[in-house]
Formats: C-alpha cells, sequence, structure tokens
C-alpha cells in the first residue's frame, strides 16, 4: 500500500487510525506471526522428509507431503512481504537475501507517438472552443501551439497551453478576427513527441 499520493490531511487521518490499533501486544502479535531462522529450517526439513516419503507412492505420506508444502508455503509468503515492505527502508535486502533484485519502476517511453484523431469542438450554448486529442502512451503533458500567420514558417507558431488531459482542453487566449491554425503534441519531461496535422479555426 502506497501513501505516496494522498494529501497531508488523508496521511494524518490514516496514520492516527493504524496508531490506536497499534498497541505494543498488537505489535508483540505482528512479530510473533513472522517466521523464524529455526522455524524455516524446521519447516524446509519437514518437507523435504516428507516429499522424499511421497515419491514411494503411499497416500498417506503424499497428504502428509502436501499438509508440509501448504505451511511452507505459507511461511515463504510472509518472509516475502515482510522483505518486500522491509526493502522500502534498504532495497538491496531481496538480493542478500536470495530474492533478486527489487522490481524496478518500468522506464518511460523513450518515444512519444505521432498524435491521433486532433479535433476541435465547440460548447453549443456559449460557443467556447475545446481541443482534444487521441490518448498518447508514455505522455504526460500535451501541449497546444497555435499561429496566427503563415503556418509553414515555424517562428510564427507559440505555445497556447499544456495539459495534463487530452480531452476537452479549453481553447483560450486567441485573437478570433483572424485565422488560427492549431497543433498539438505529447510530452514526457524532456522527450518531446512530433507535432499533429494543423487545423484551422476560422474567423468568429
Amino acid at each position: 500500500m502506497s501513501y505516496s499520493n494522498d494529501s497531508n490531511a488523508e496521511v494524518i487521518t490514516k496514520s492516527a487510525v493504524l496508531i490506536d490499533g497499534l498497541t505494543q501486544e498488537m505489535f508483540d502479535y505482528l512479530i510473533s506471526l513472522i517466521p523464524t531462522p529455526g522455524r524455516c529450517s524446521e519447516l524446509h526439513e519437514r518437507l523435504e522428509t516428507s516429499f522424499a516419503g511421497s515419491l514411494k507412492g503411499d497416500p498417506e505420506k503424499i497428504k502428509a507431503c502436501e499438509a508440509d508444502r501448504q505451511v511452507m508455503n505459507e511461511c515463504l509468503a510472509i518472509l516475502h512481504g515482510v522483505v518486500k515492505a522491509a526493502a522500502i527502508k534498504d532495497p538491496t535486502l531481496p538480493e542478500k537475501l536470495g530474492l533478486g533484485r527489487s522490481a524496478e519502476k518500468t522506464a518511460p517511453a523513450s518515444t512519444i507517438l505521432e498524435p491521433r484523431d486532433f479535433r476541435i469542438t465547440f460548447d453549443c450554448k456559449g460557443g467556447q472552443a475545446y481541443a482534444s486529442v487521441a490518448k498518447l502512451a508514455g505522455a504526460k503533458l500535451y501541449e497546444i501551439w497555435v499561429c496566427d500567420g503563415d503556418p509553414s514558417v515555424e517562428a510564427n507558431w507559440r505555445l497556447l497551453d499544456s495539459s495534463t488531459r487530452c480531452q476537452k482542453i479549453p481553447i483560450l487566449g486567441l485573437n478570433r478576427t483572424k485565422p488560427n491554425f492549431l497543433r498539438i503534441r505529447g510530452k514526457s519531461g524532456t522527450i518531446v513527441g512530433p507535432w499533429s496535422y494543423f487545423l484551422r479555426m476560422e474567423p468568429a
């Protein structure tokens, strides 16, 4: 469970609830549920023995092996969970205990594709214009640029707005007495995608 996206107020509320229930008795109980090194060794040896016995086909020994395997599974699941939680403080723990490296976050896409389905719509009541585009994988921002001159001259383009959403981005700040050309692209940090085709907005 991650609290990184919670507000300060939410974290304070959740921590207060947890602290109320986390008495010393409850803490000691939680610790008692974690298998000790001795307990792990005991379960491992018991499973090895019962597994060897089950190979002869004795139904009782097969049943005993299955029971020992279930207990061993629970032990391993608890230990894996503890190590995963503790790796928040020490990321080297999984590797030290032979569980491999901690899973790394997926790297952001190195490229962002060309925008598709770029369109402009208008509010039927007030006439407010909105820009929309199909969601681009890897894009964190969508930049809308505008040009009210010759769209073939790059210097005529300027940034109009940036938005974290791709649908119904309000188009504001235009000189509607002349034609405007708009285009959009996806962006993630320093990575920018290609431009969409540009659209022409006629004077209002």
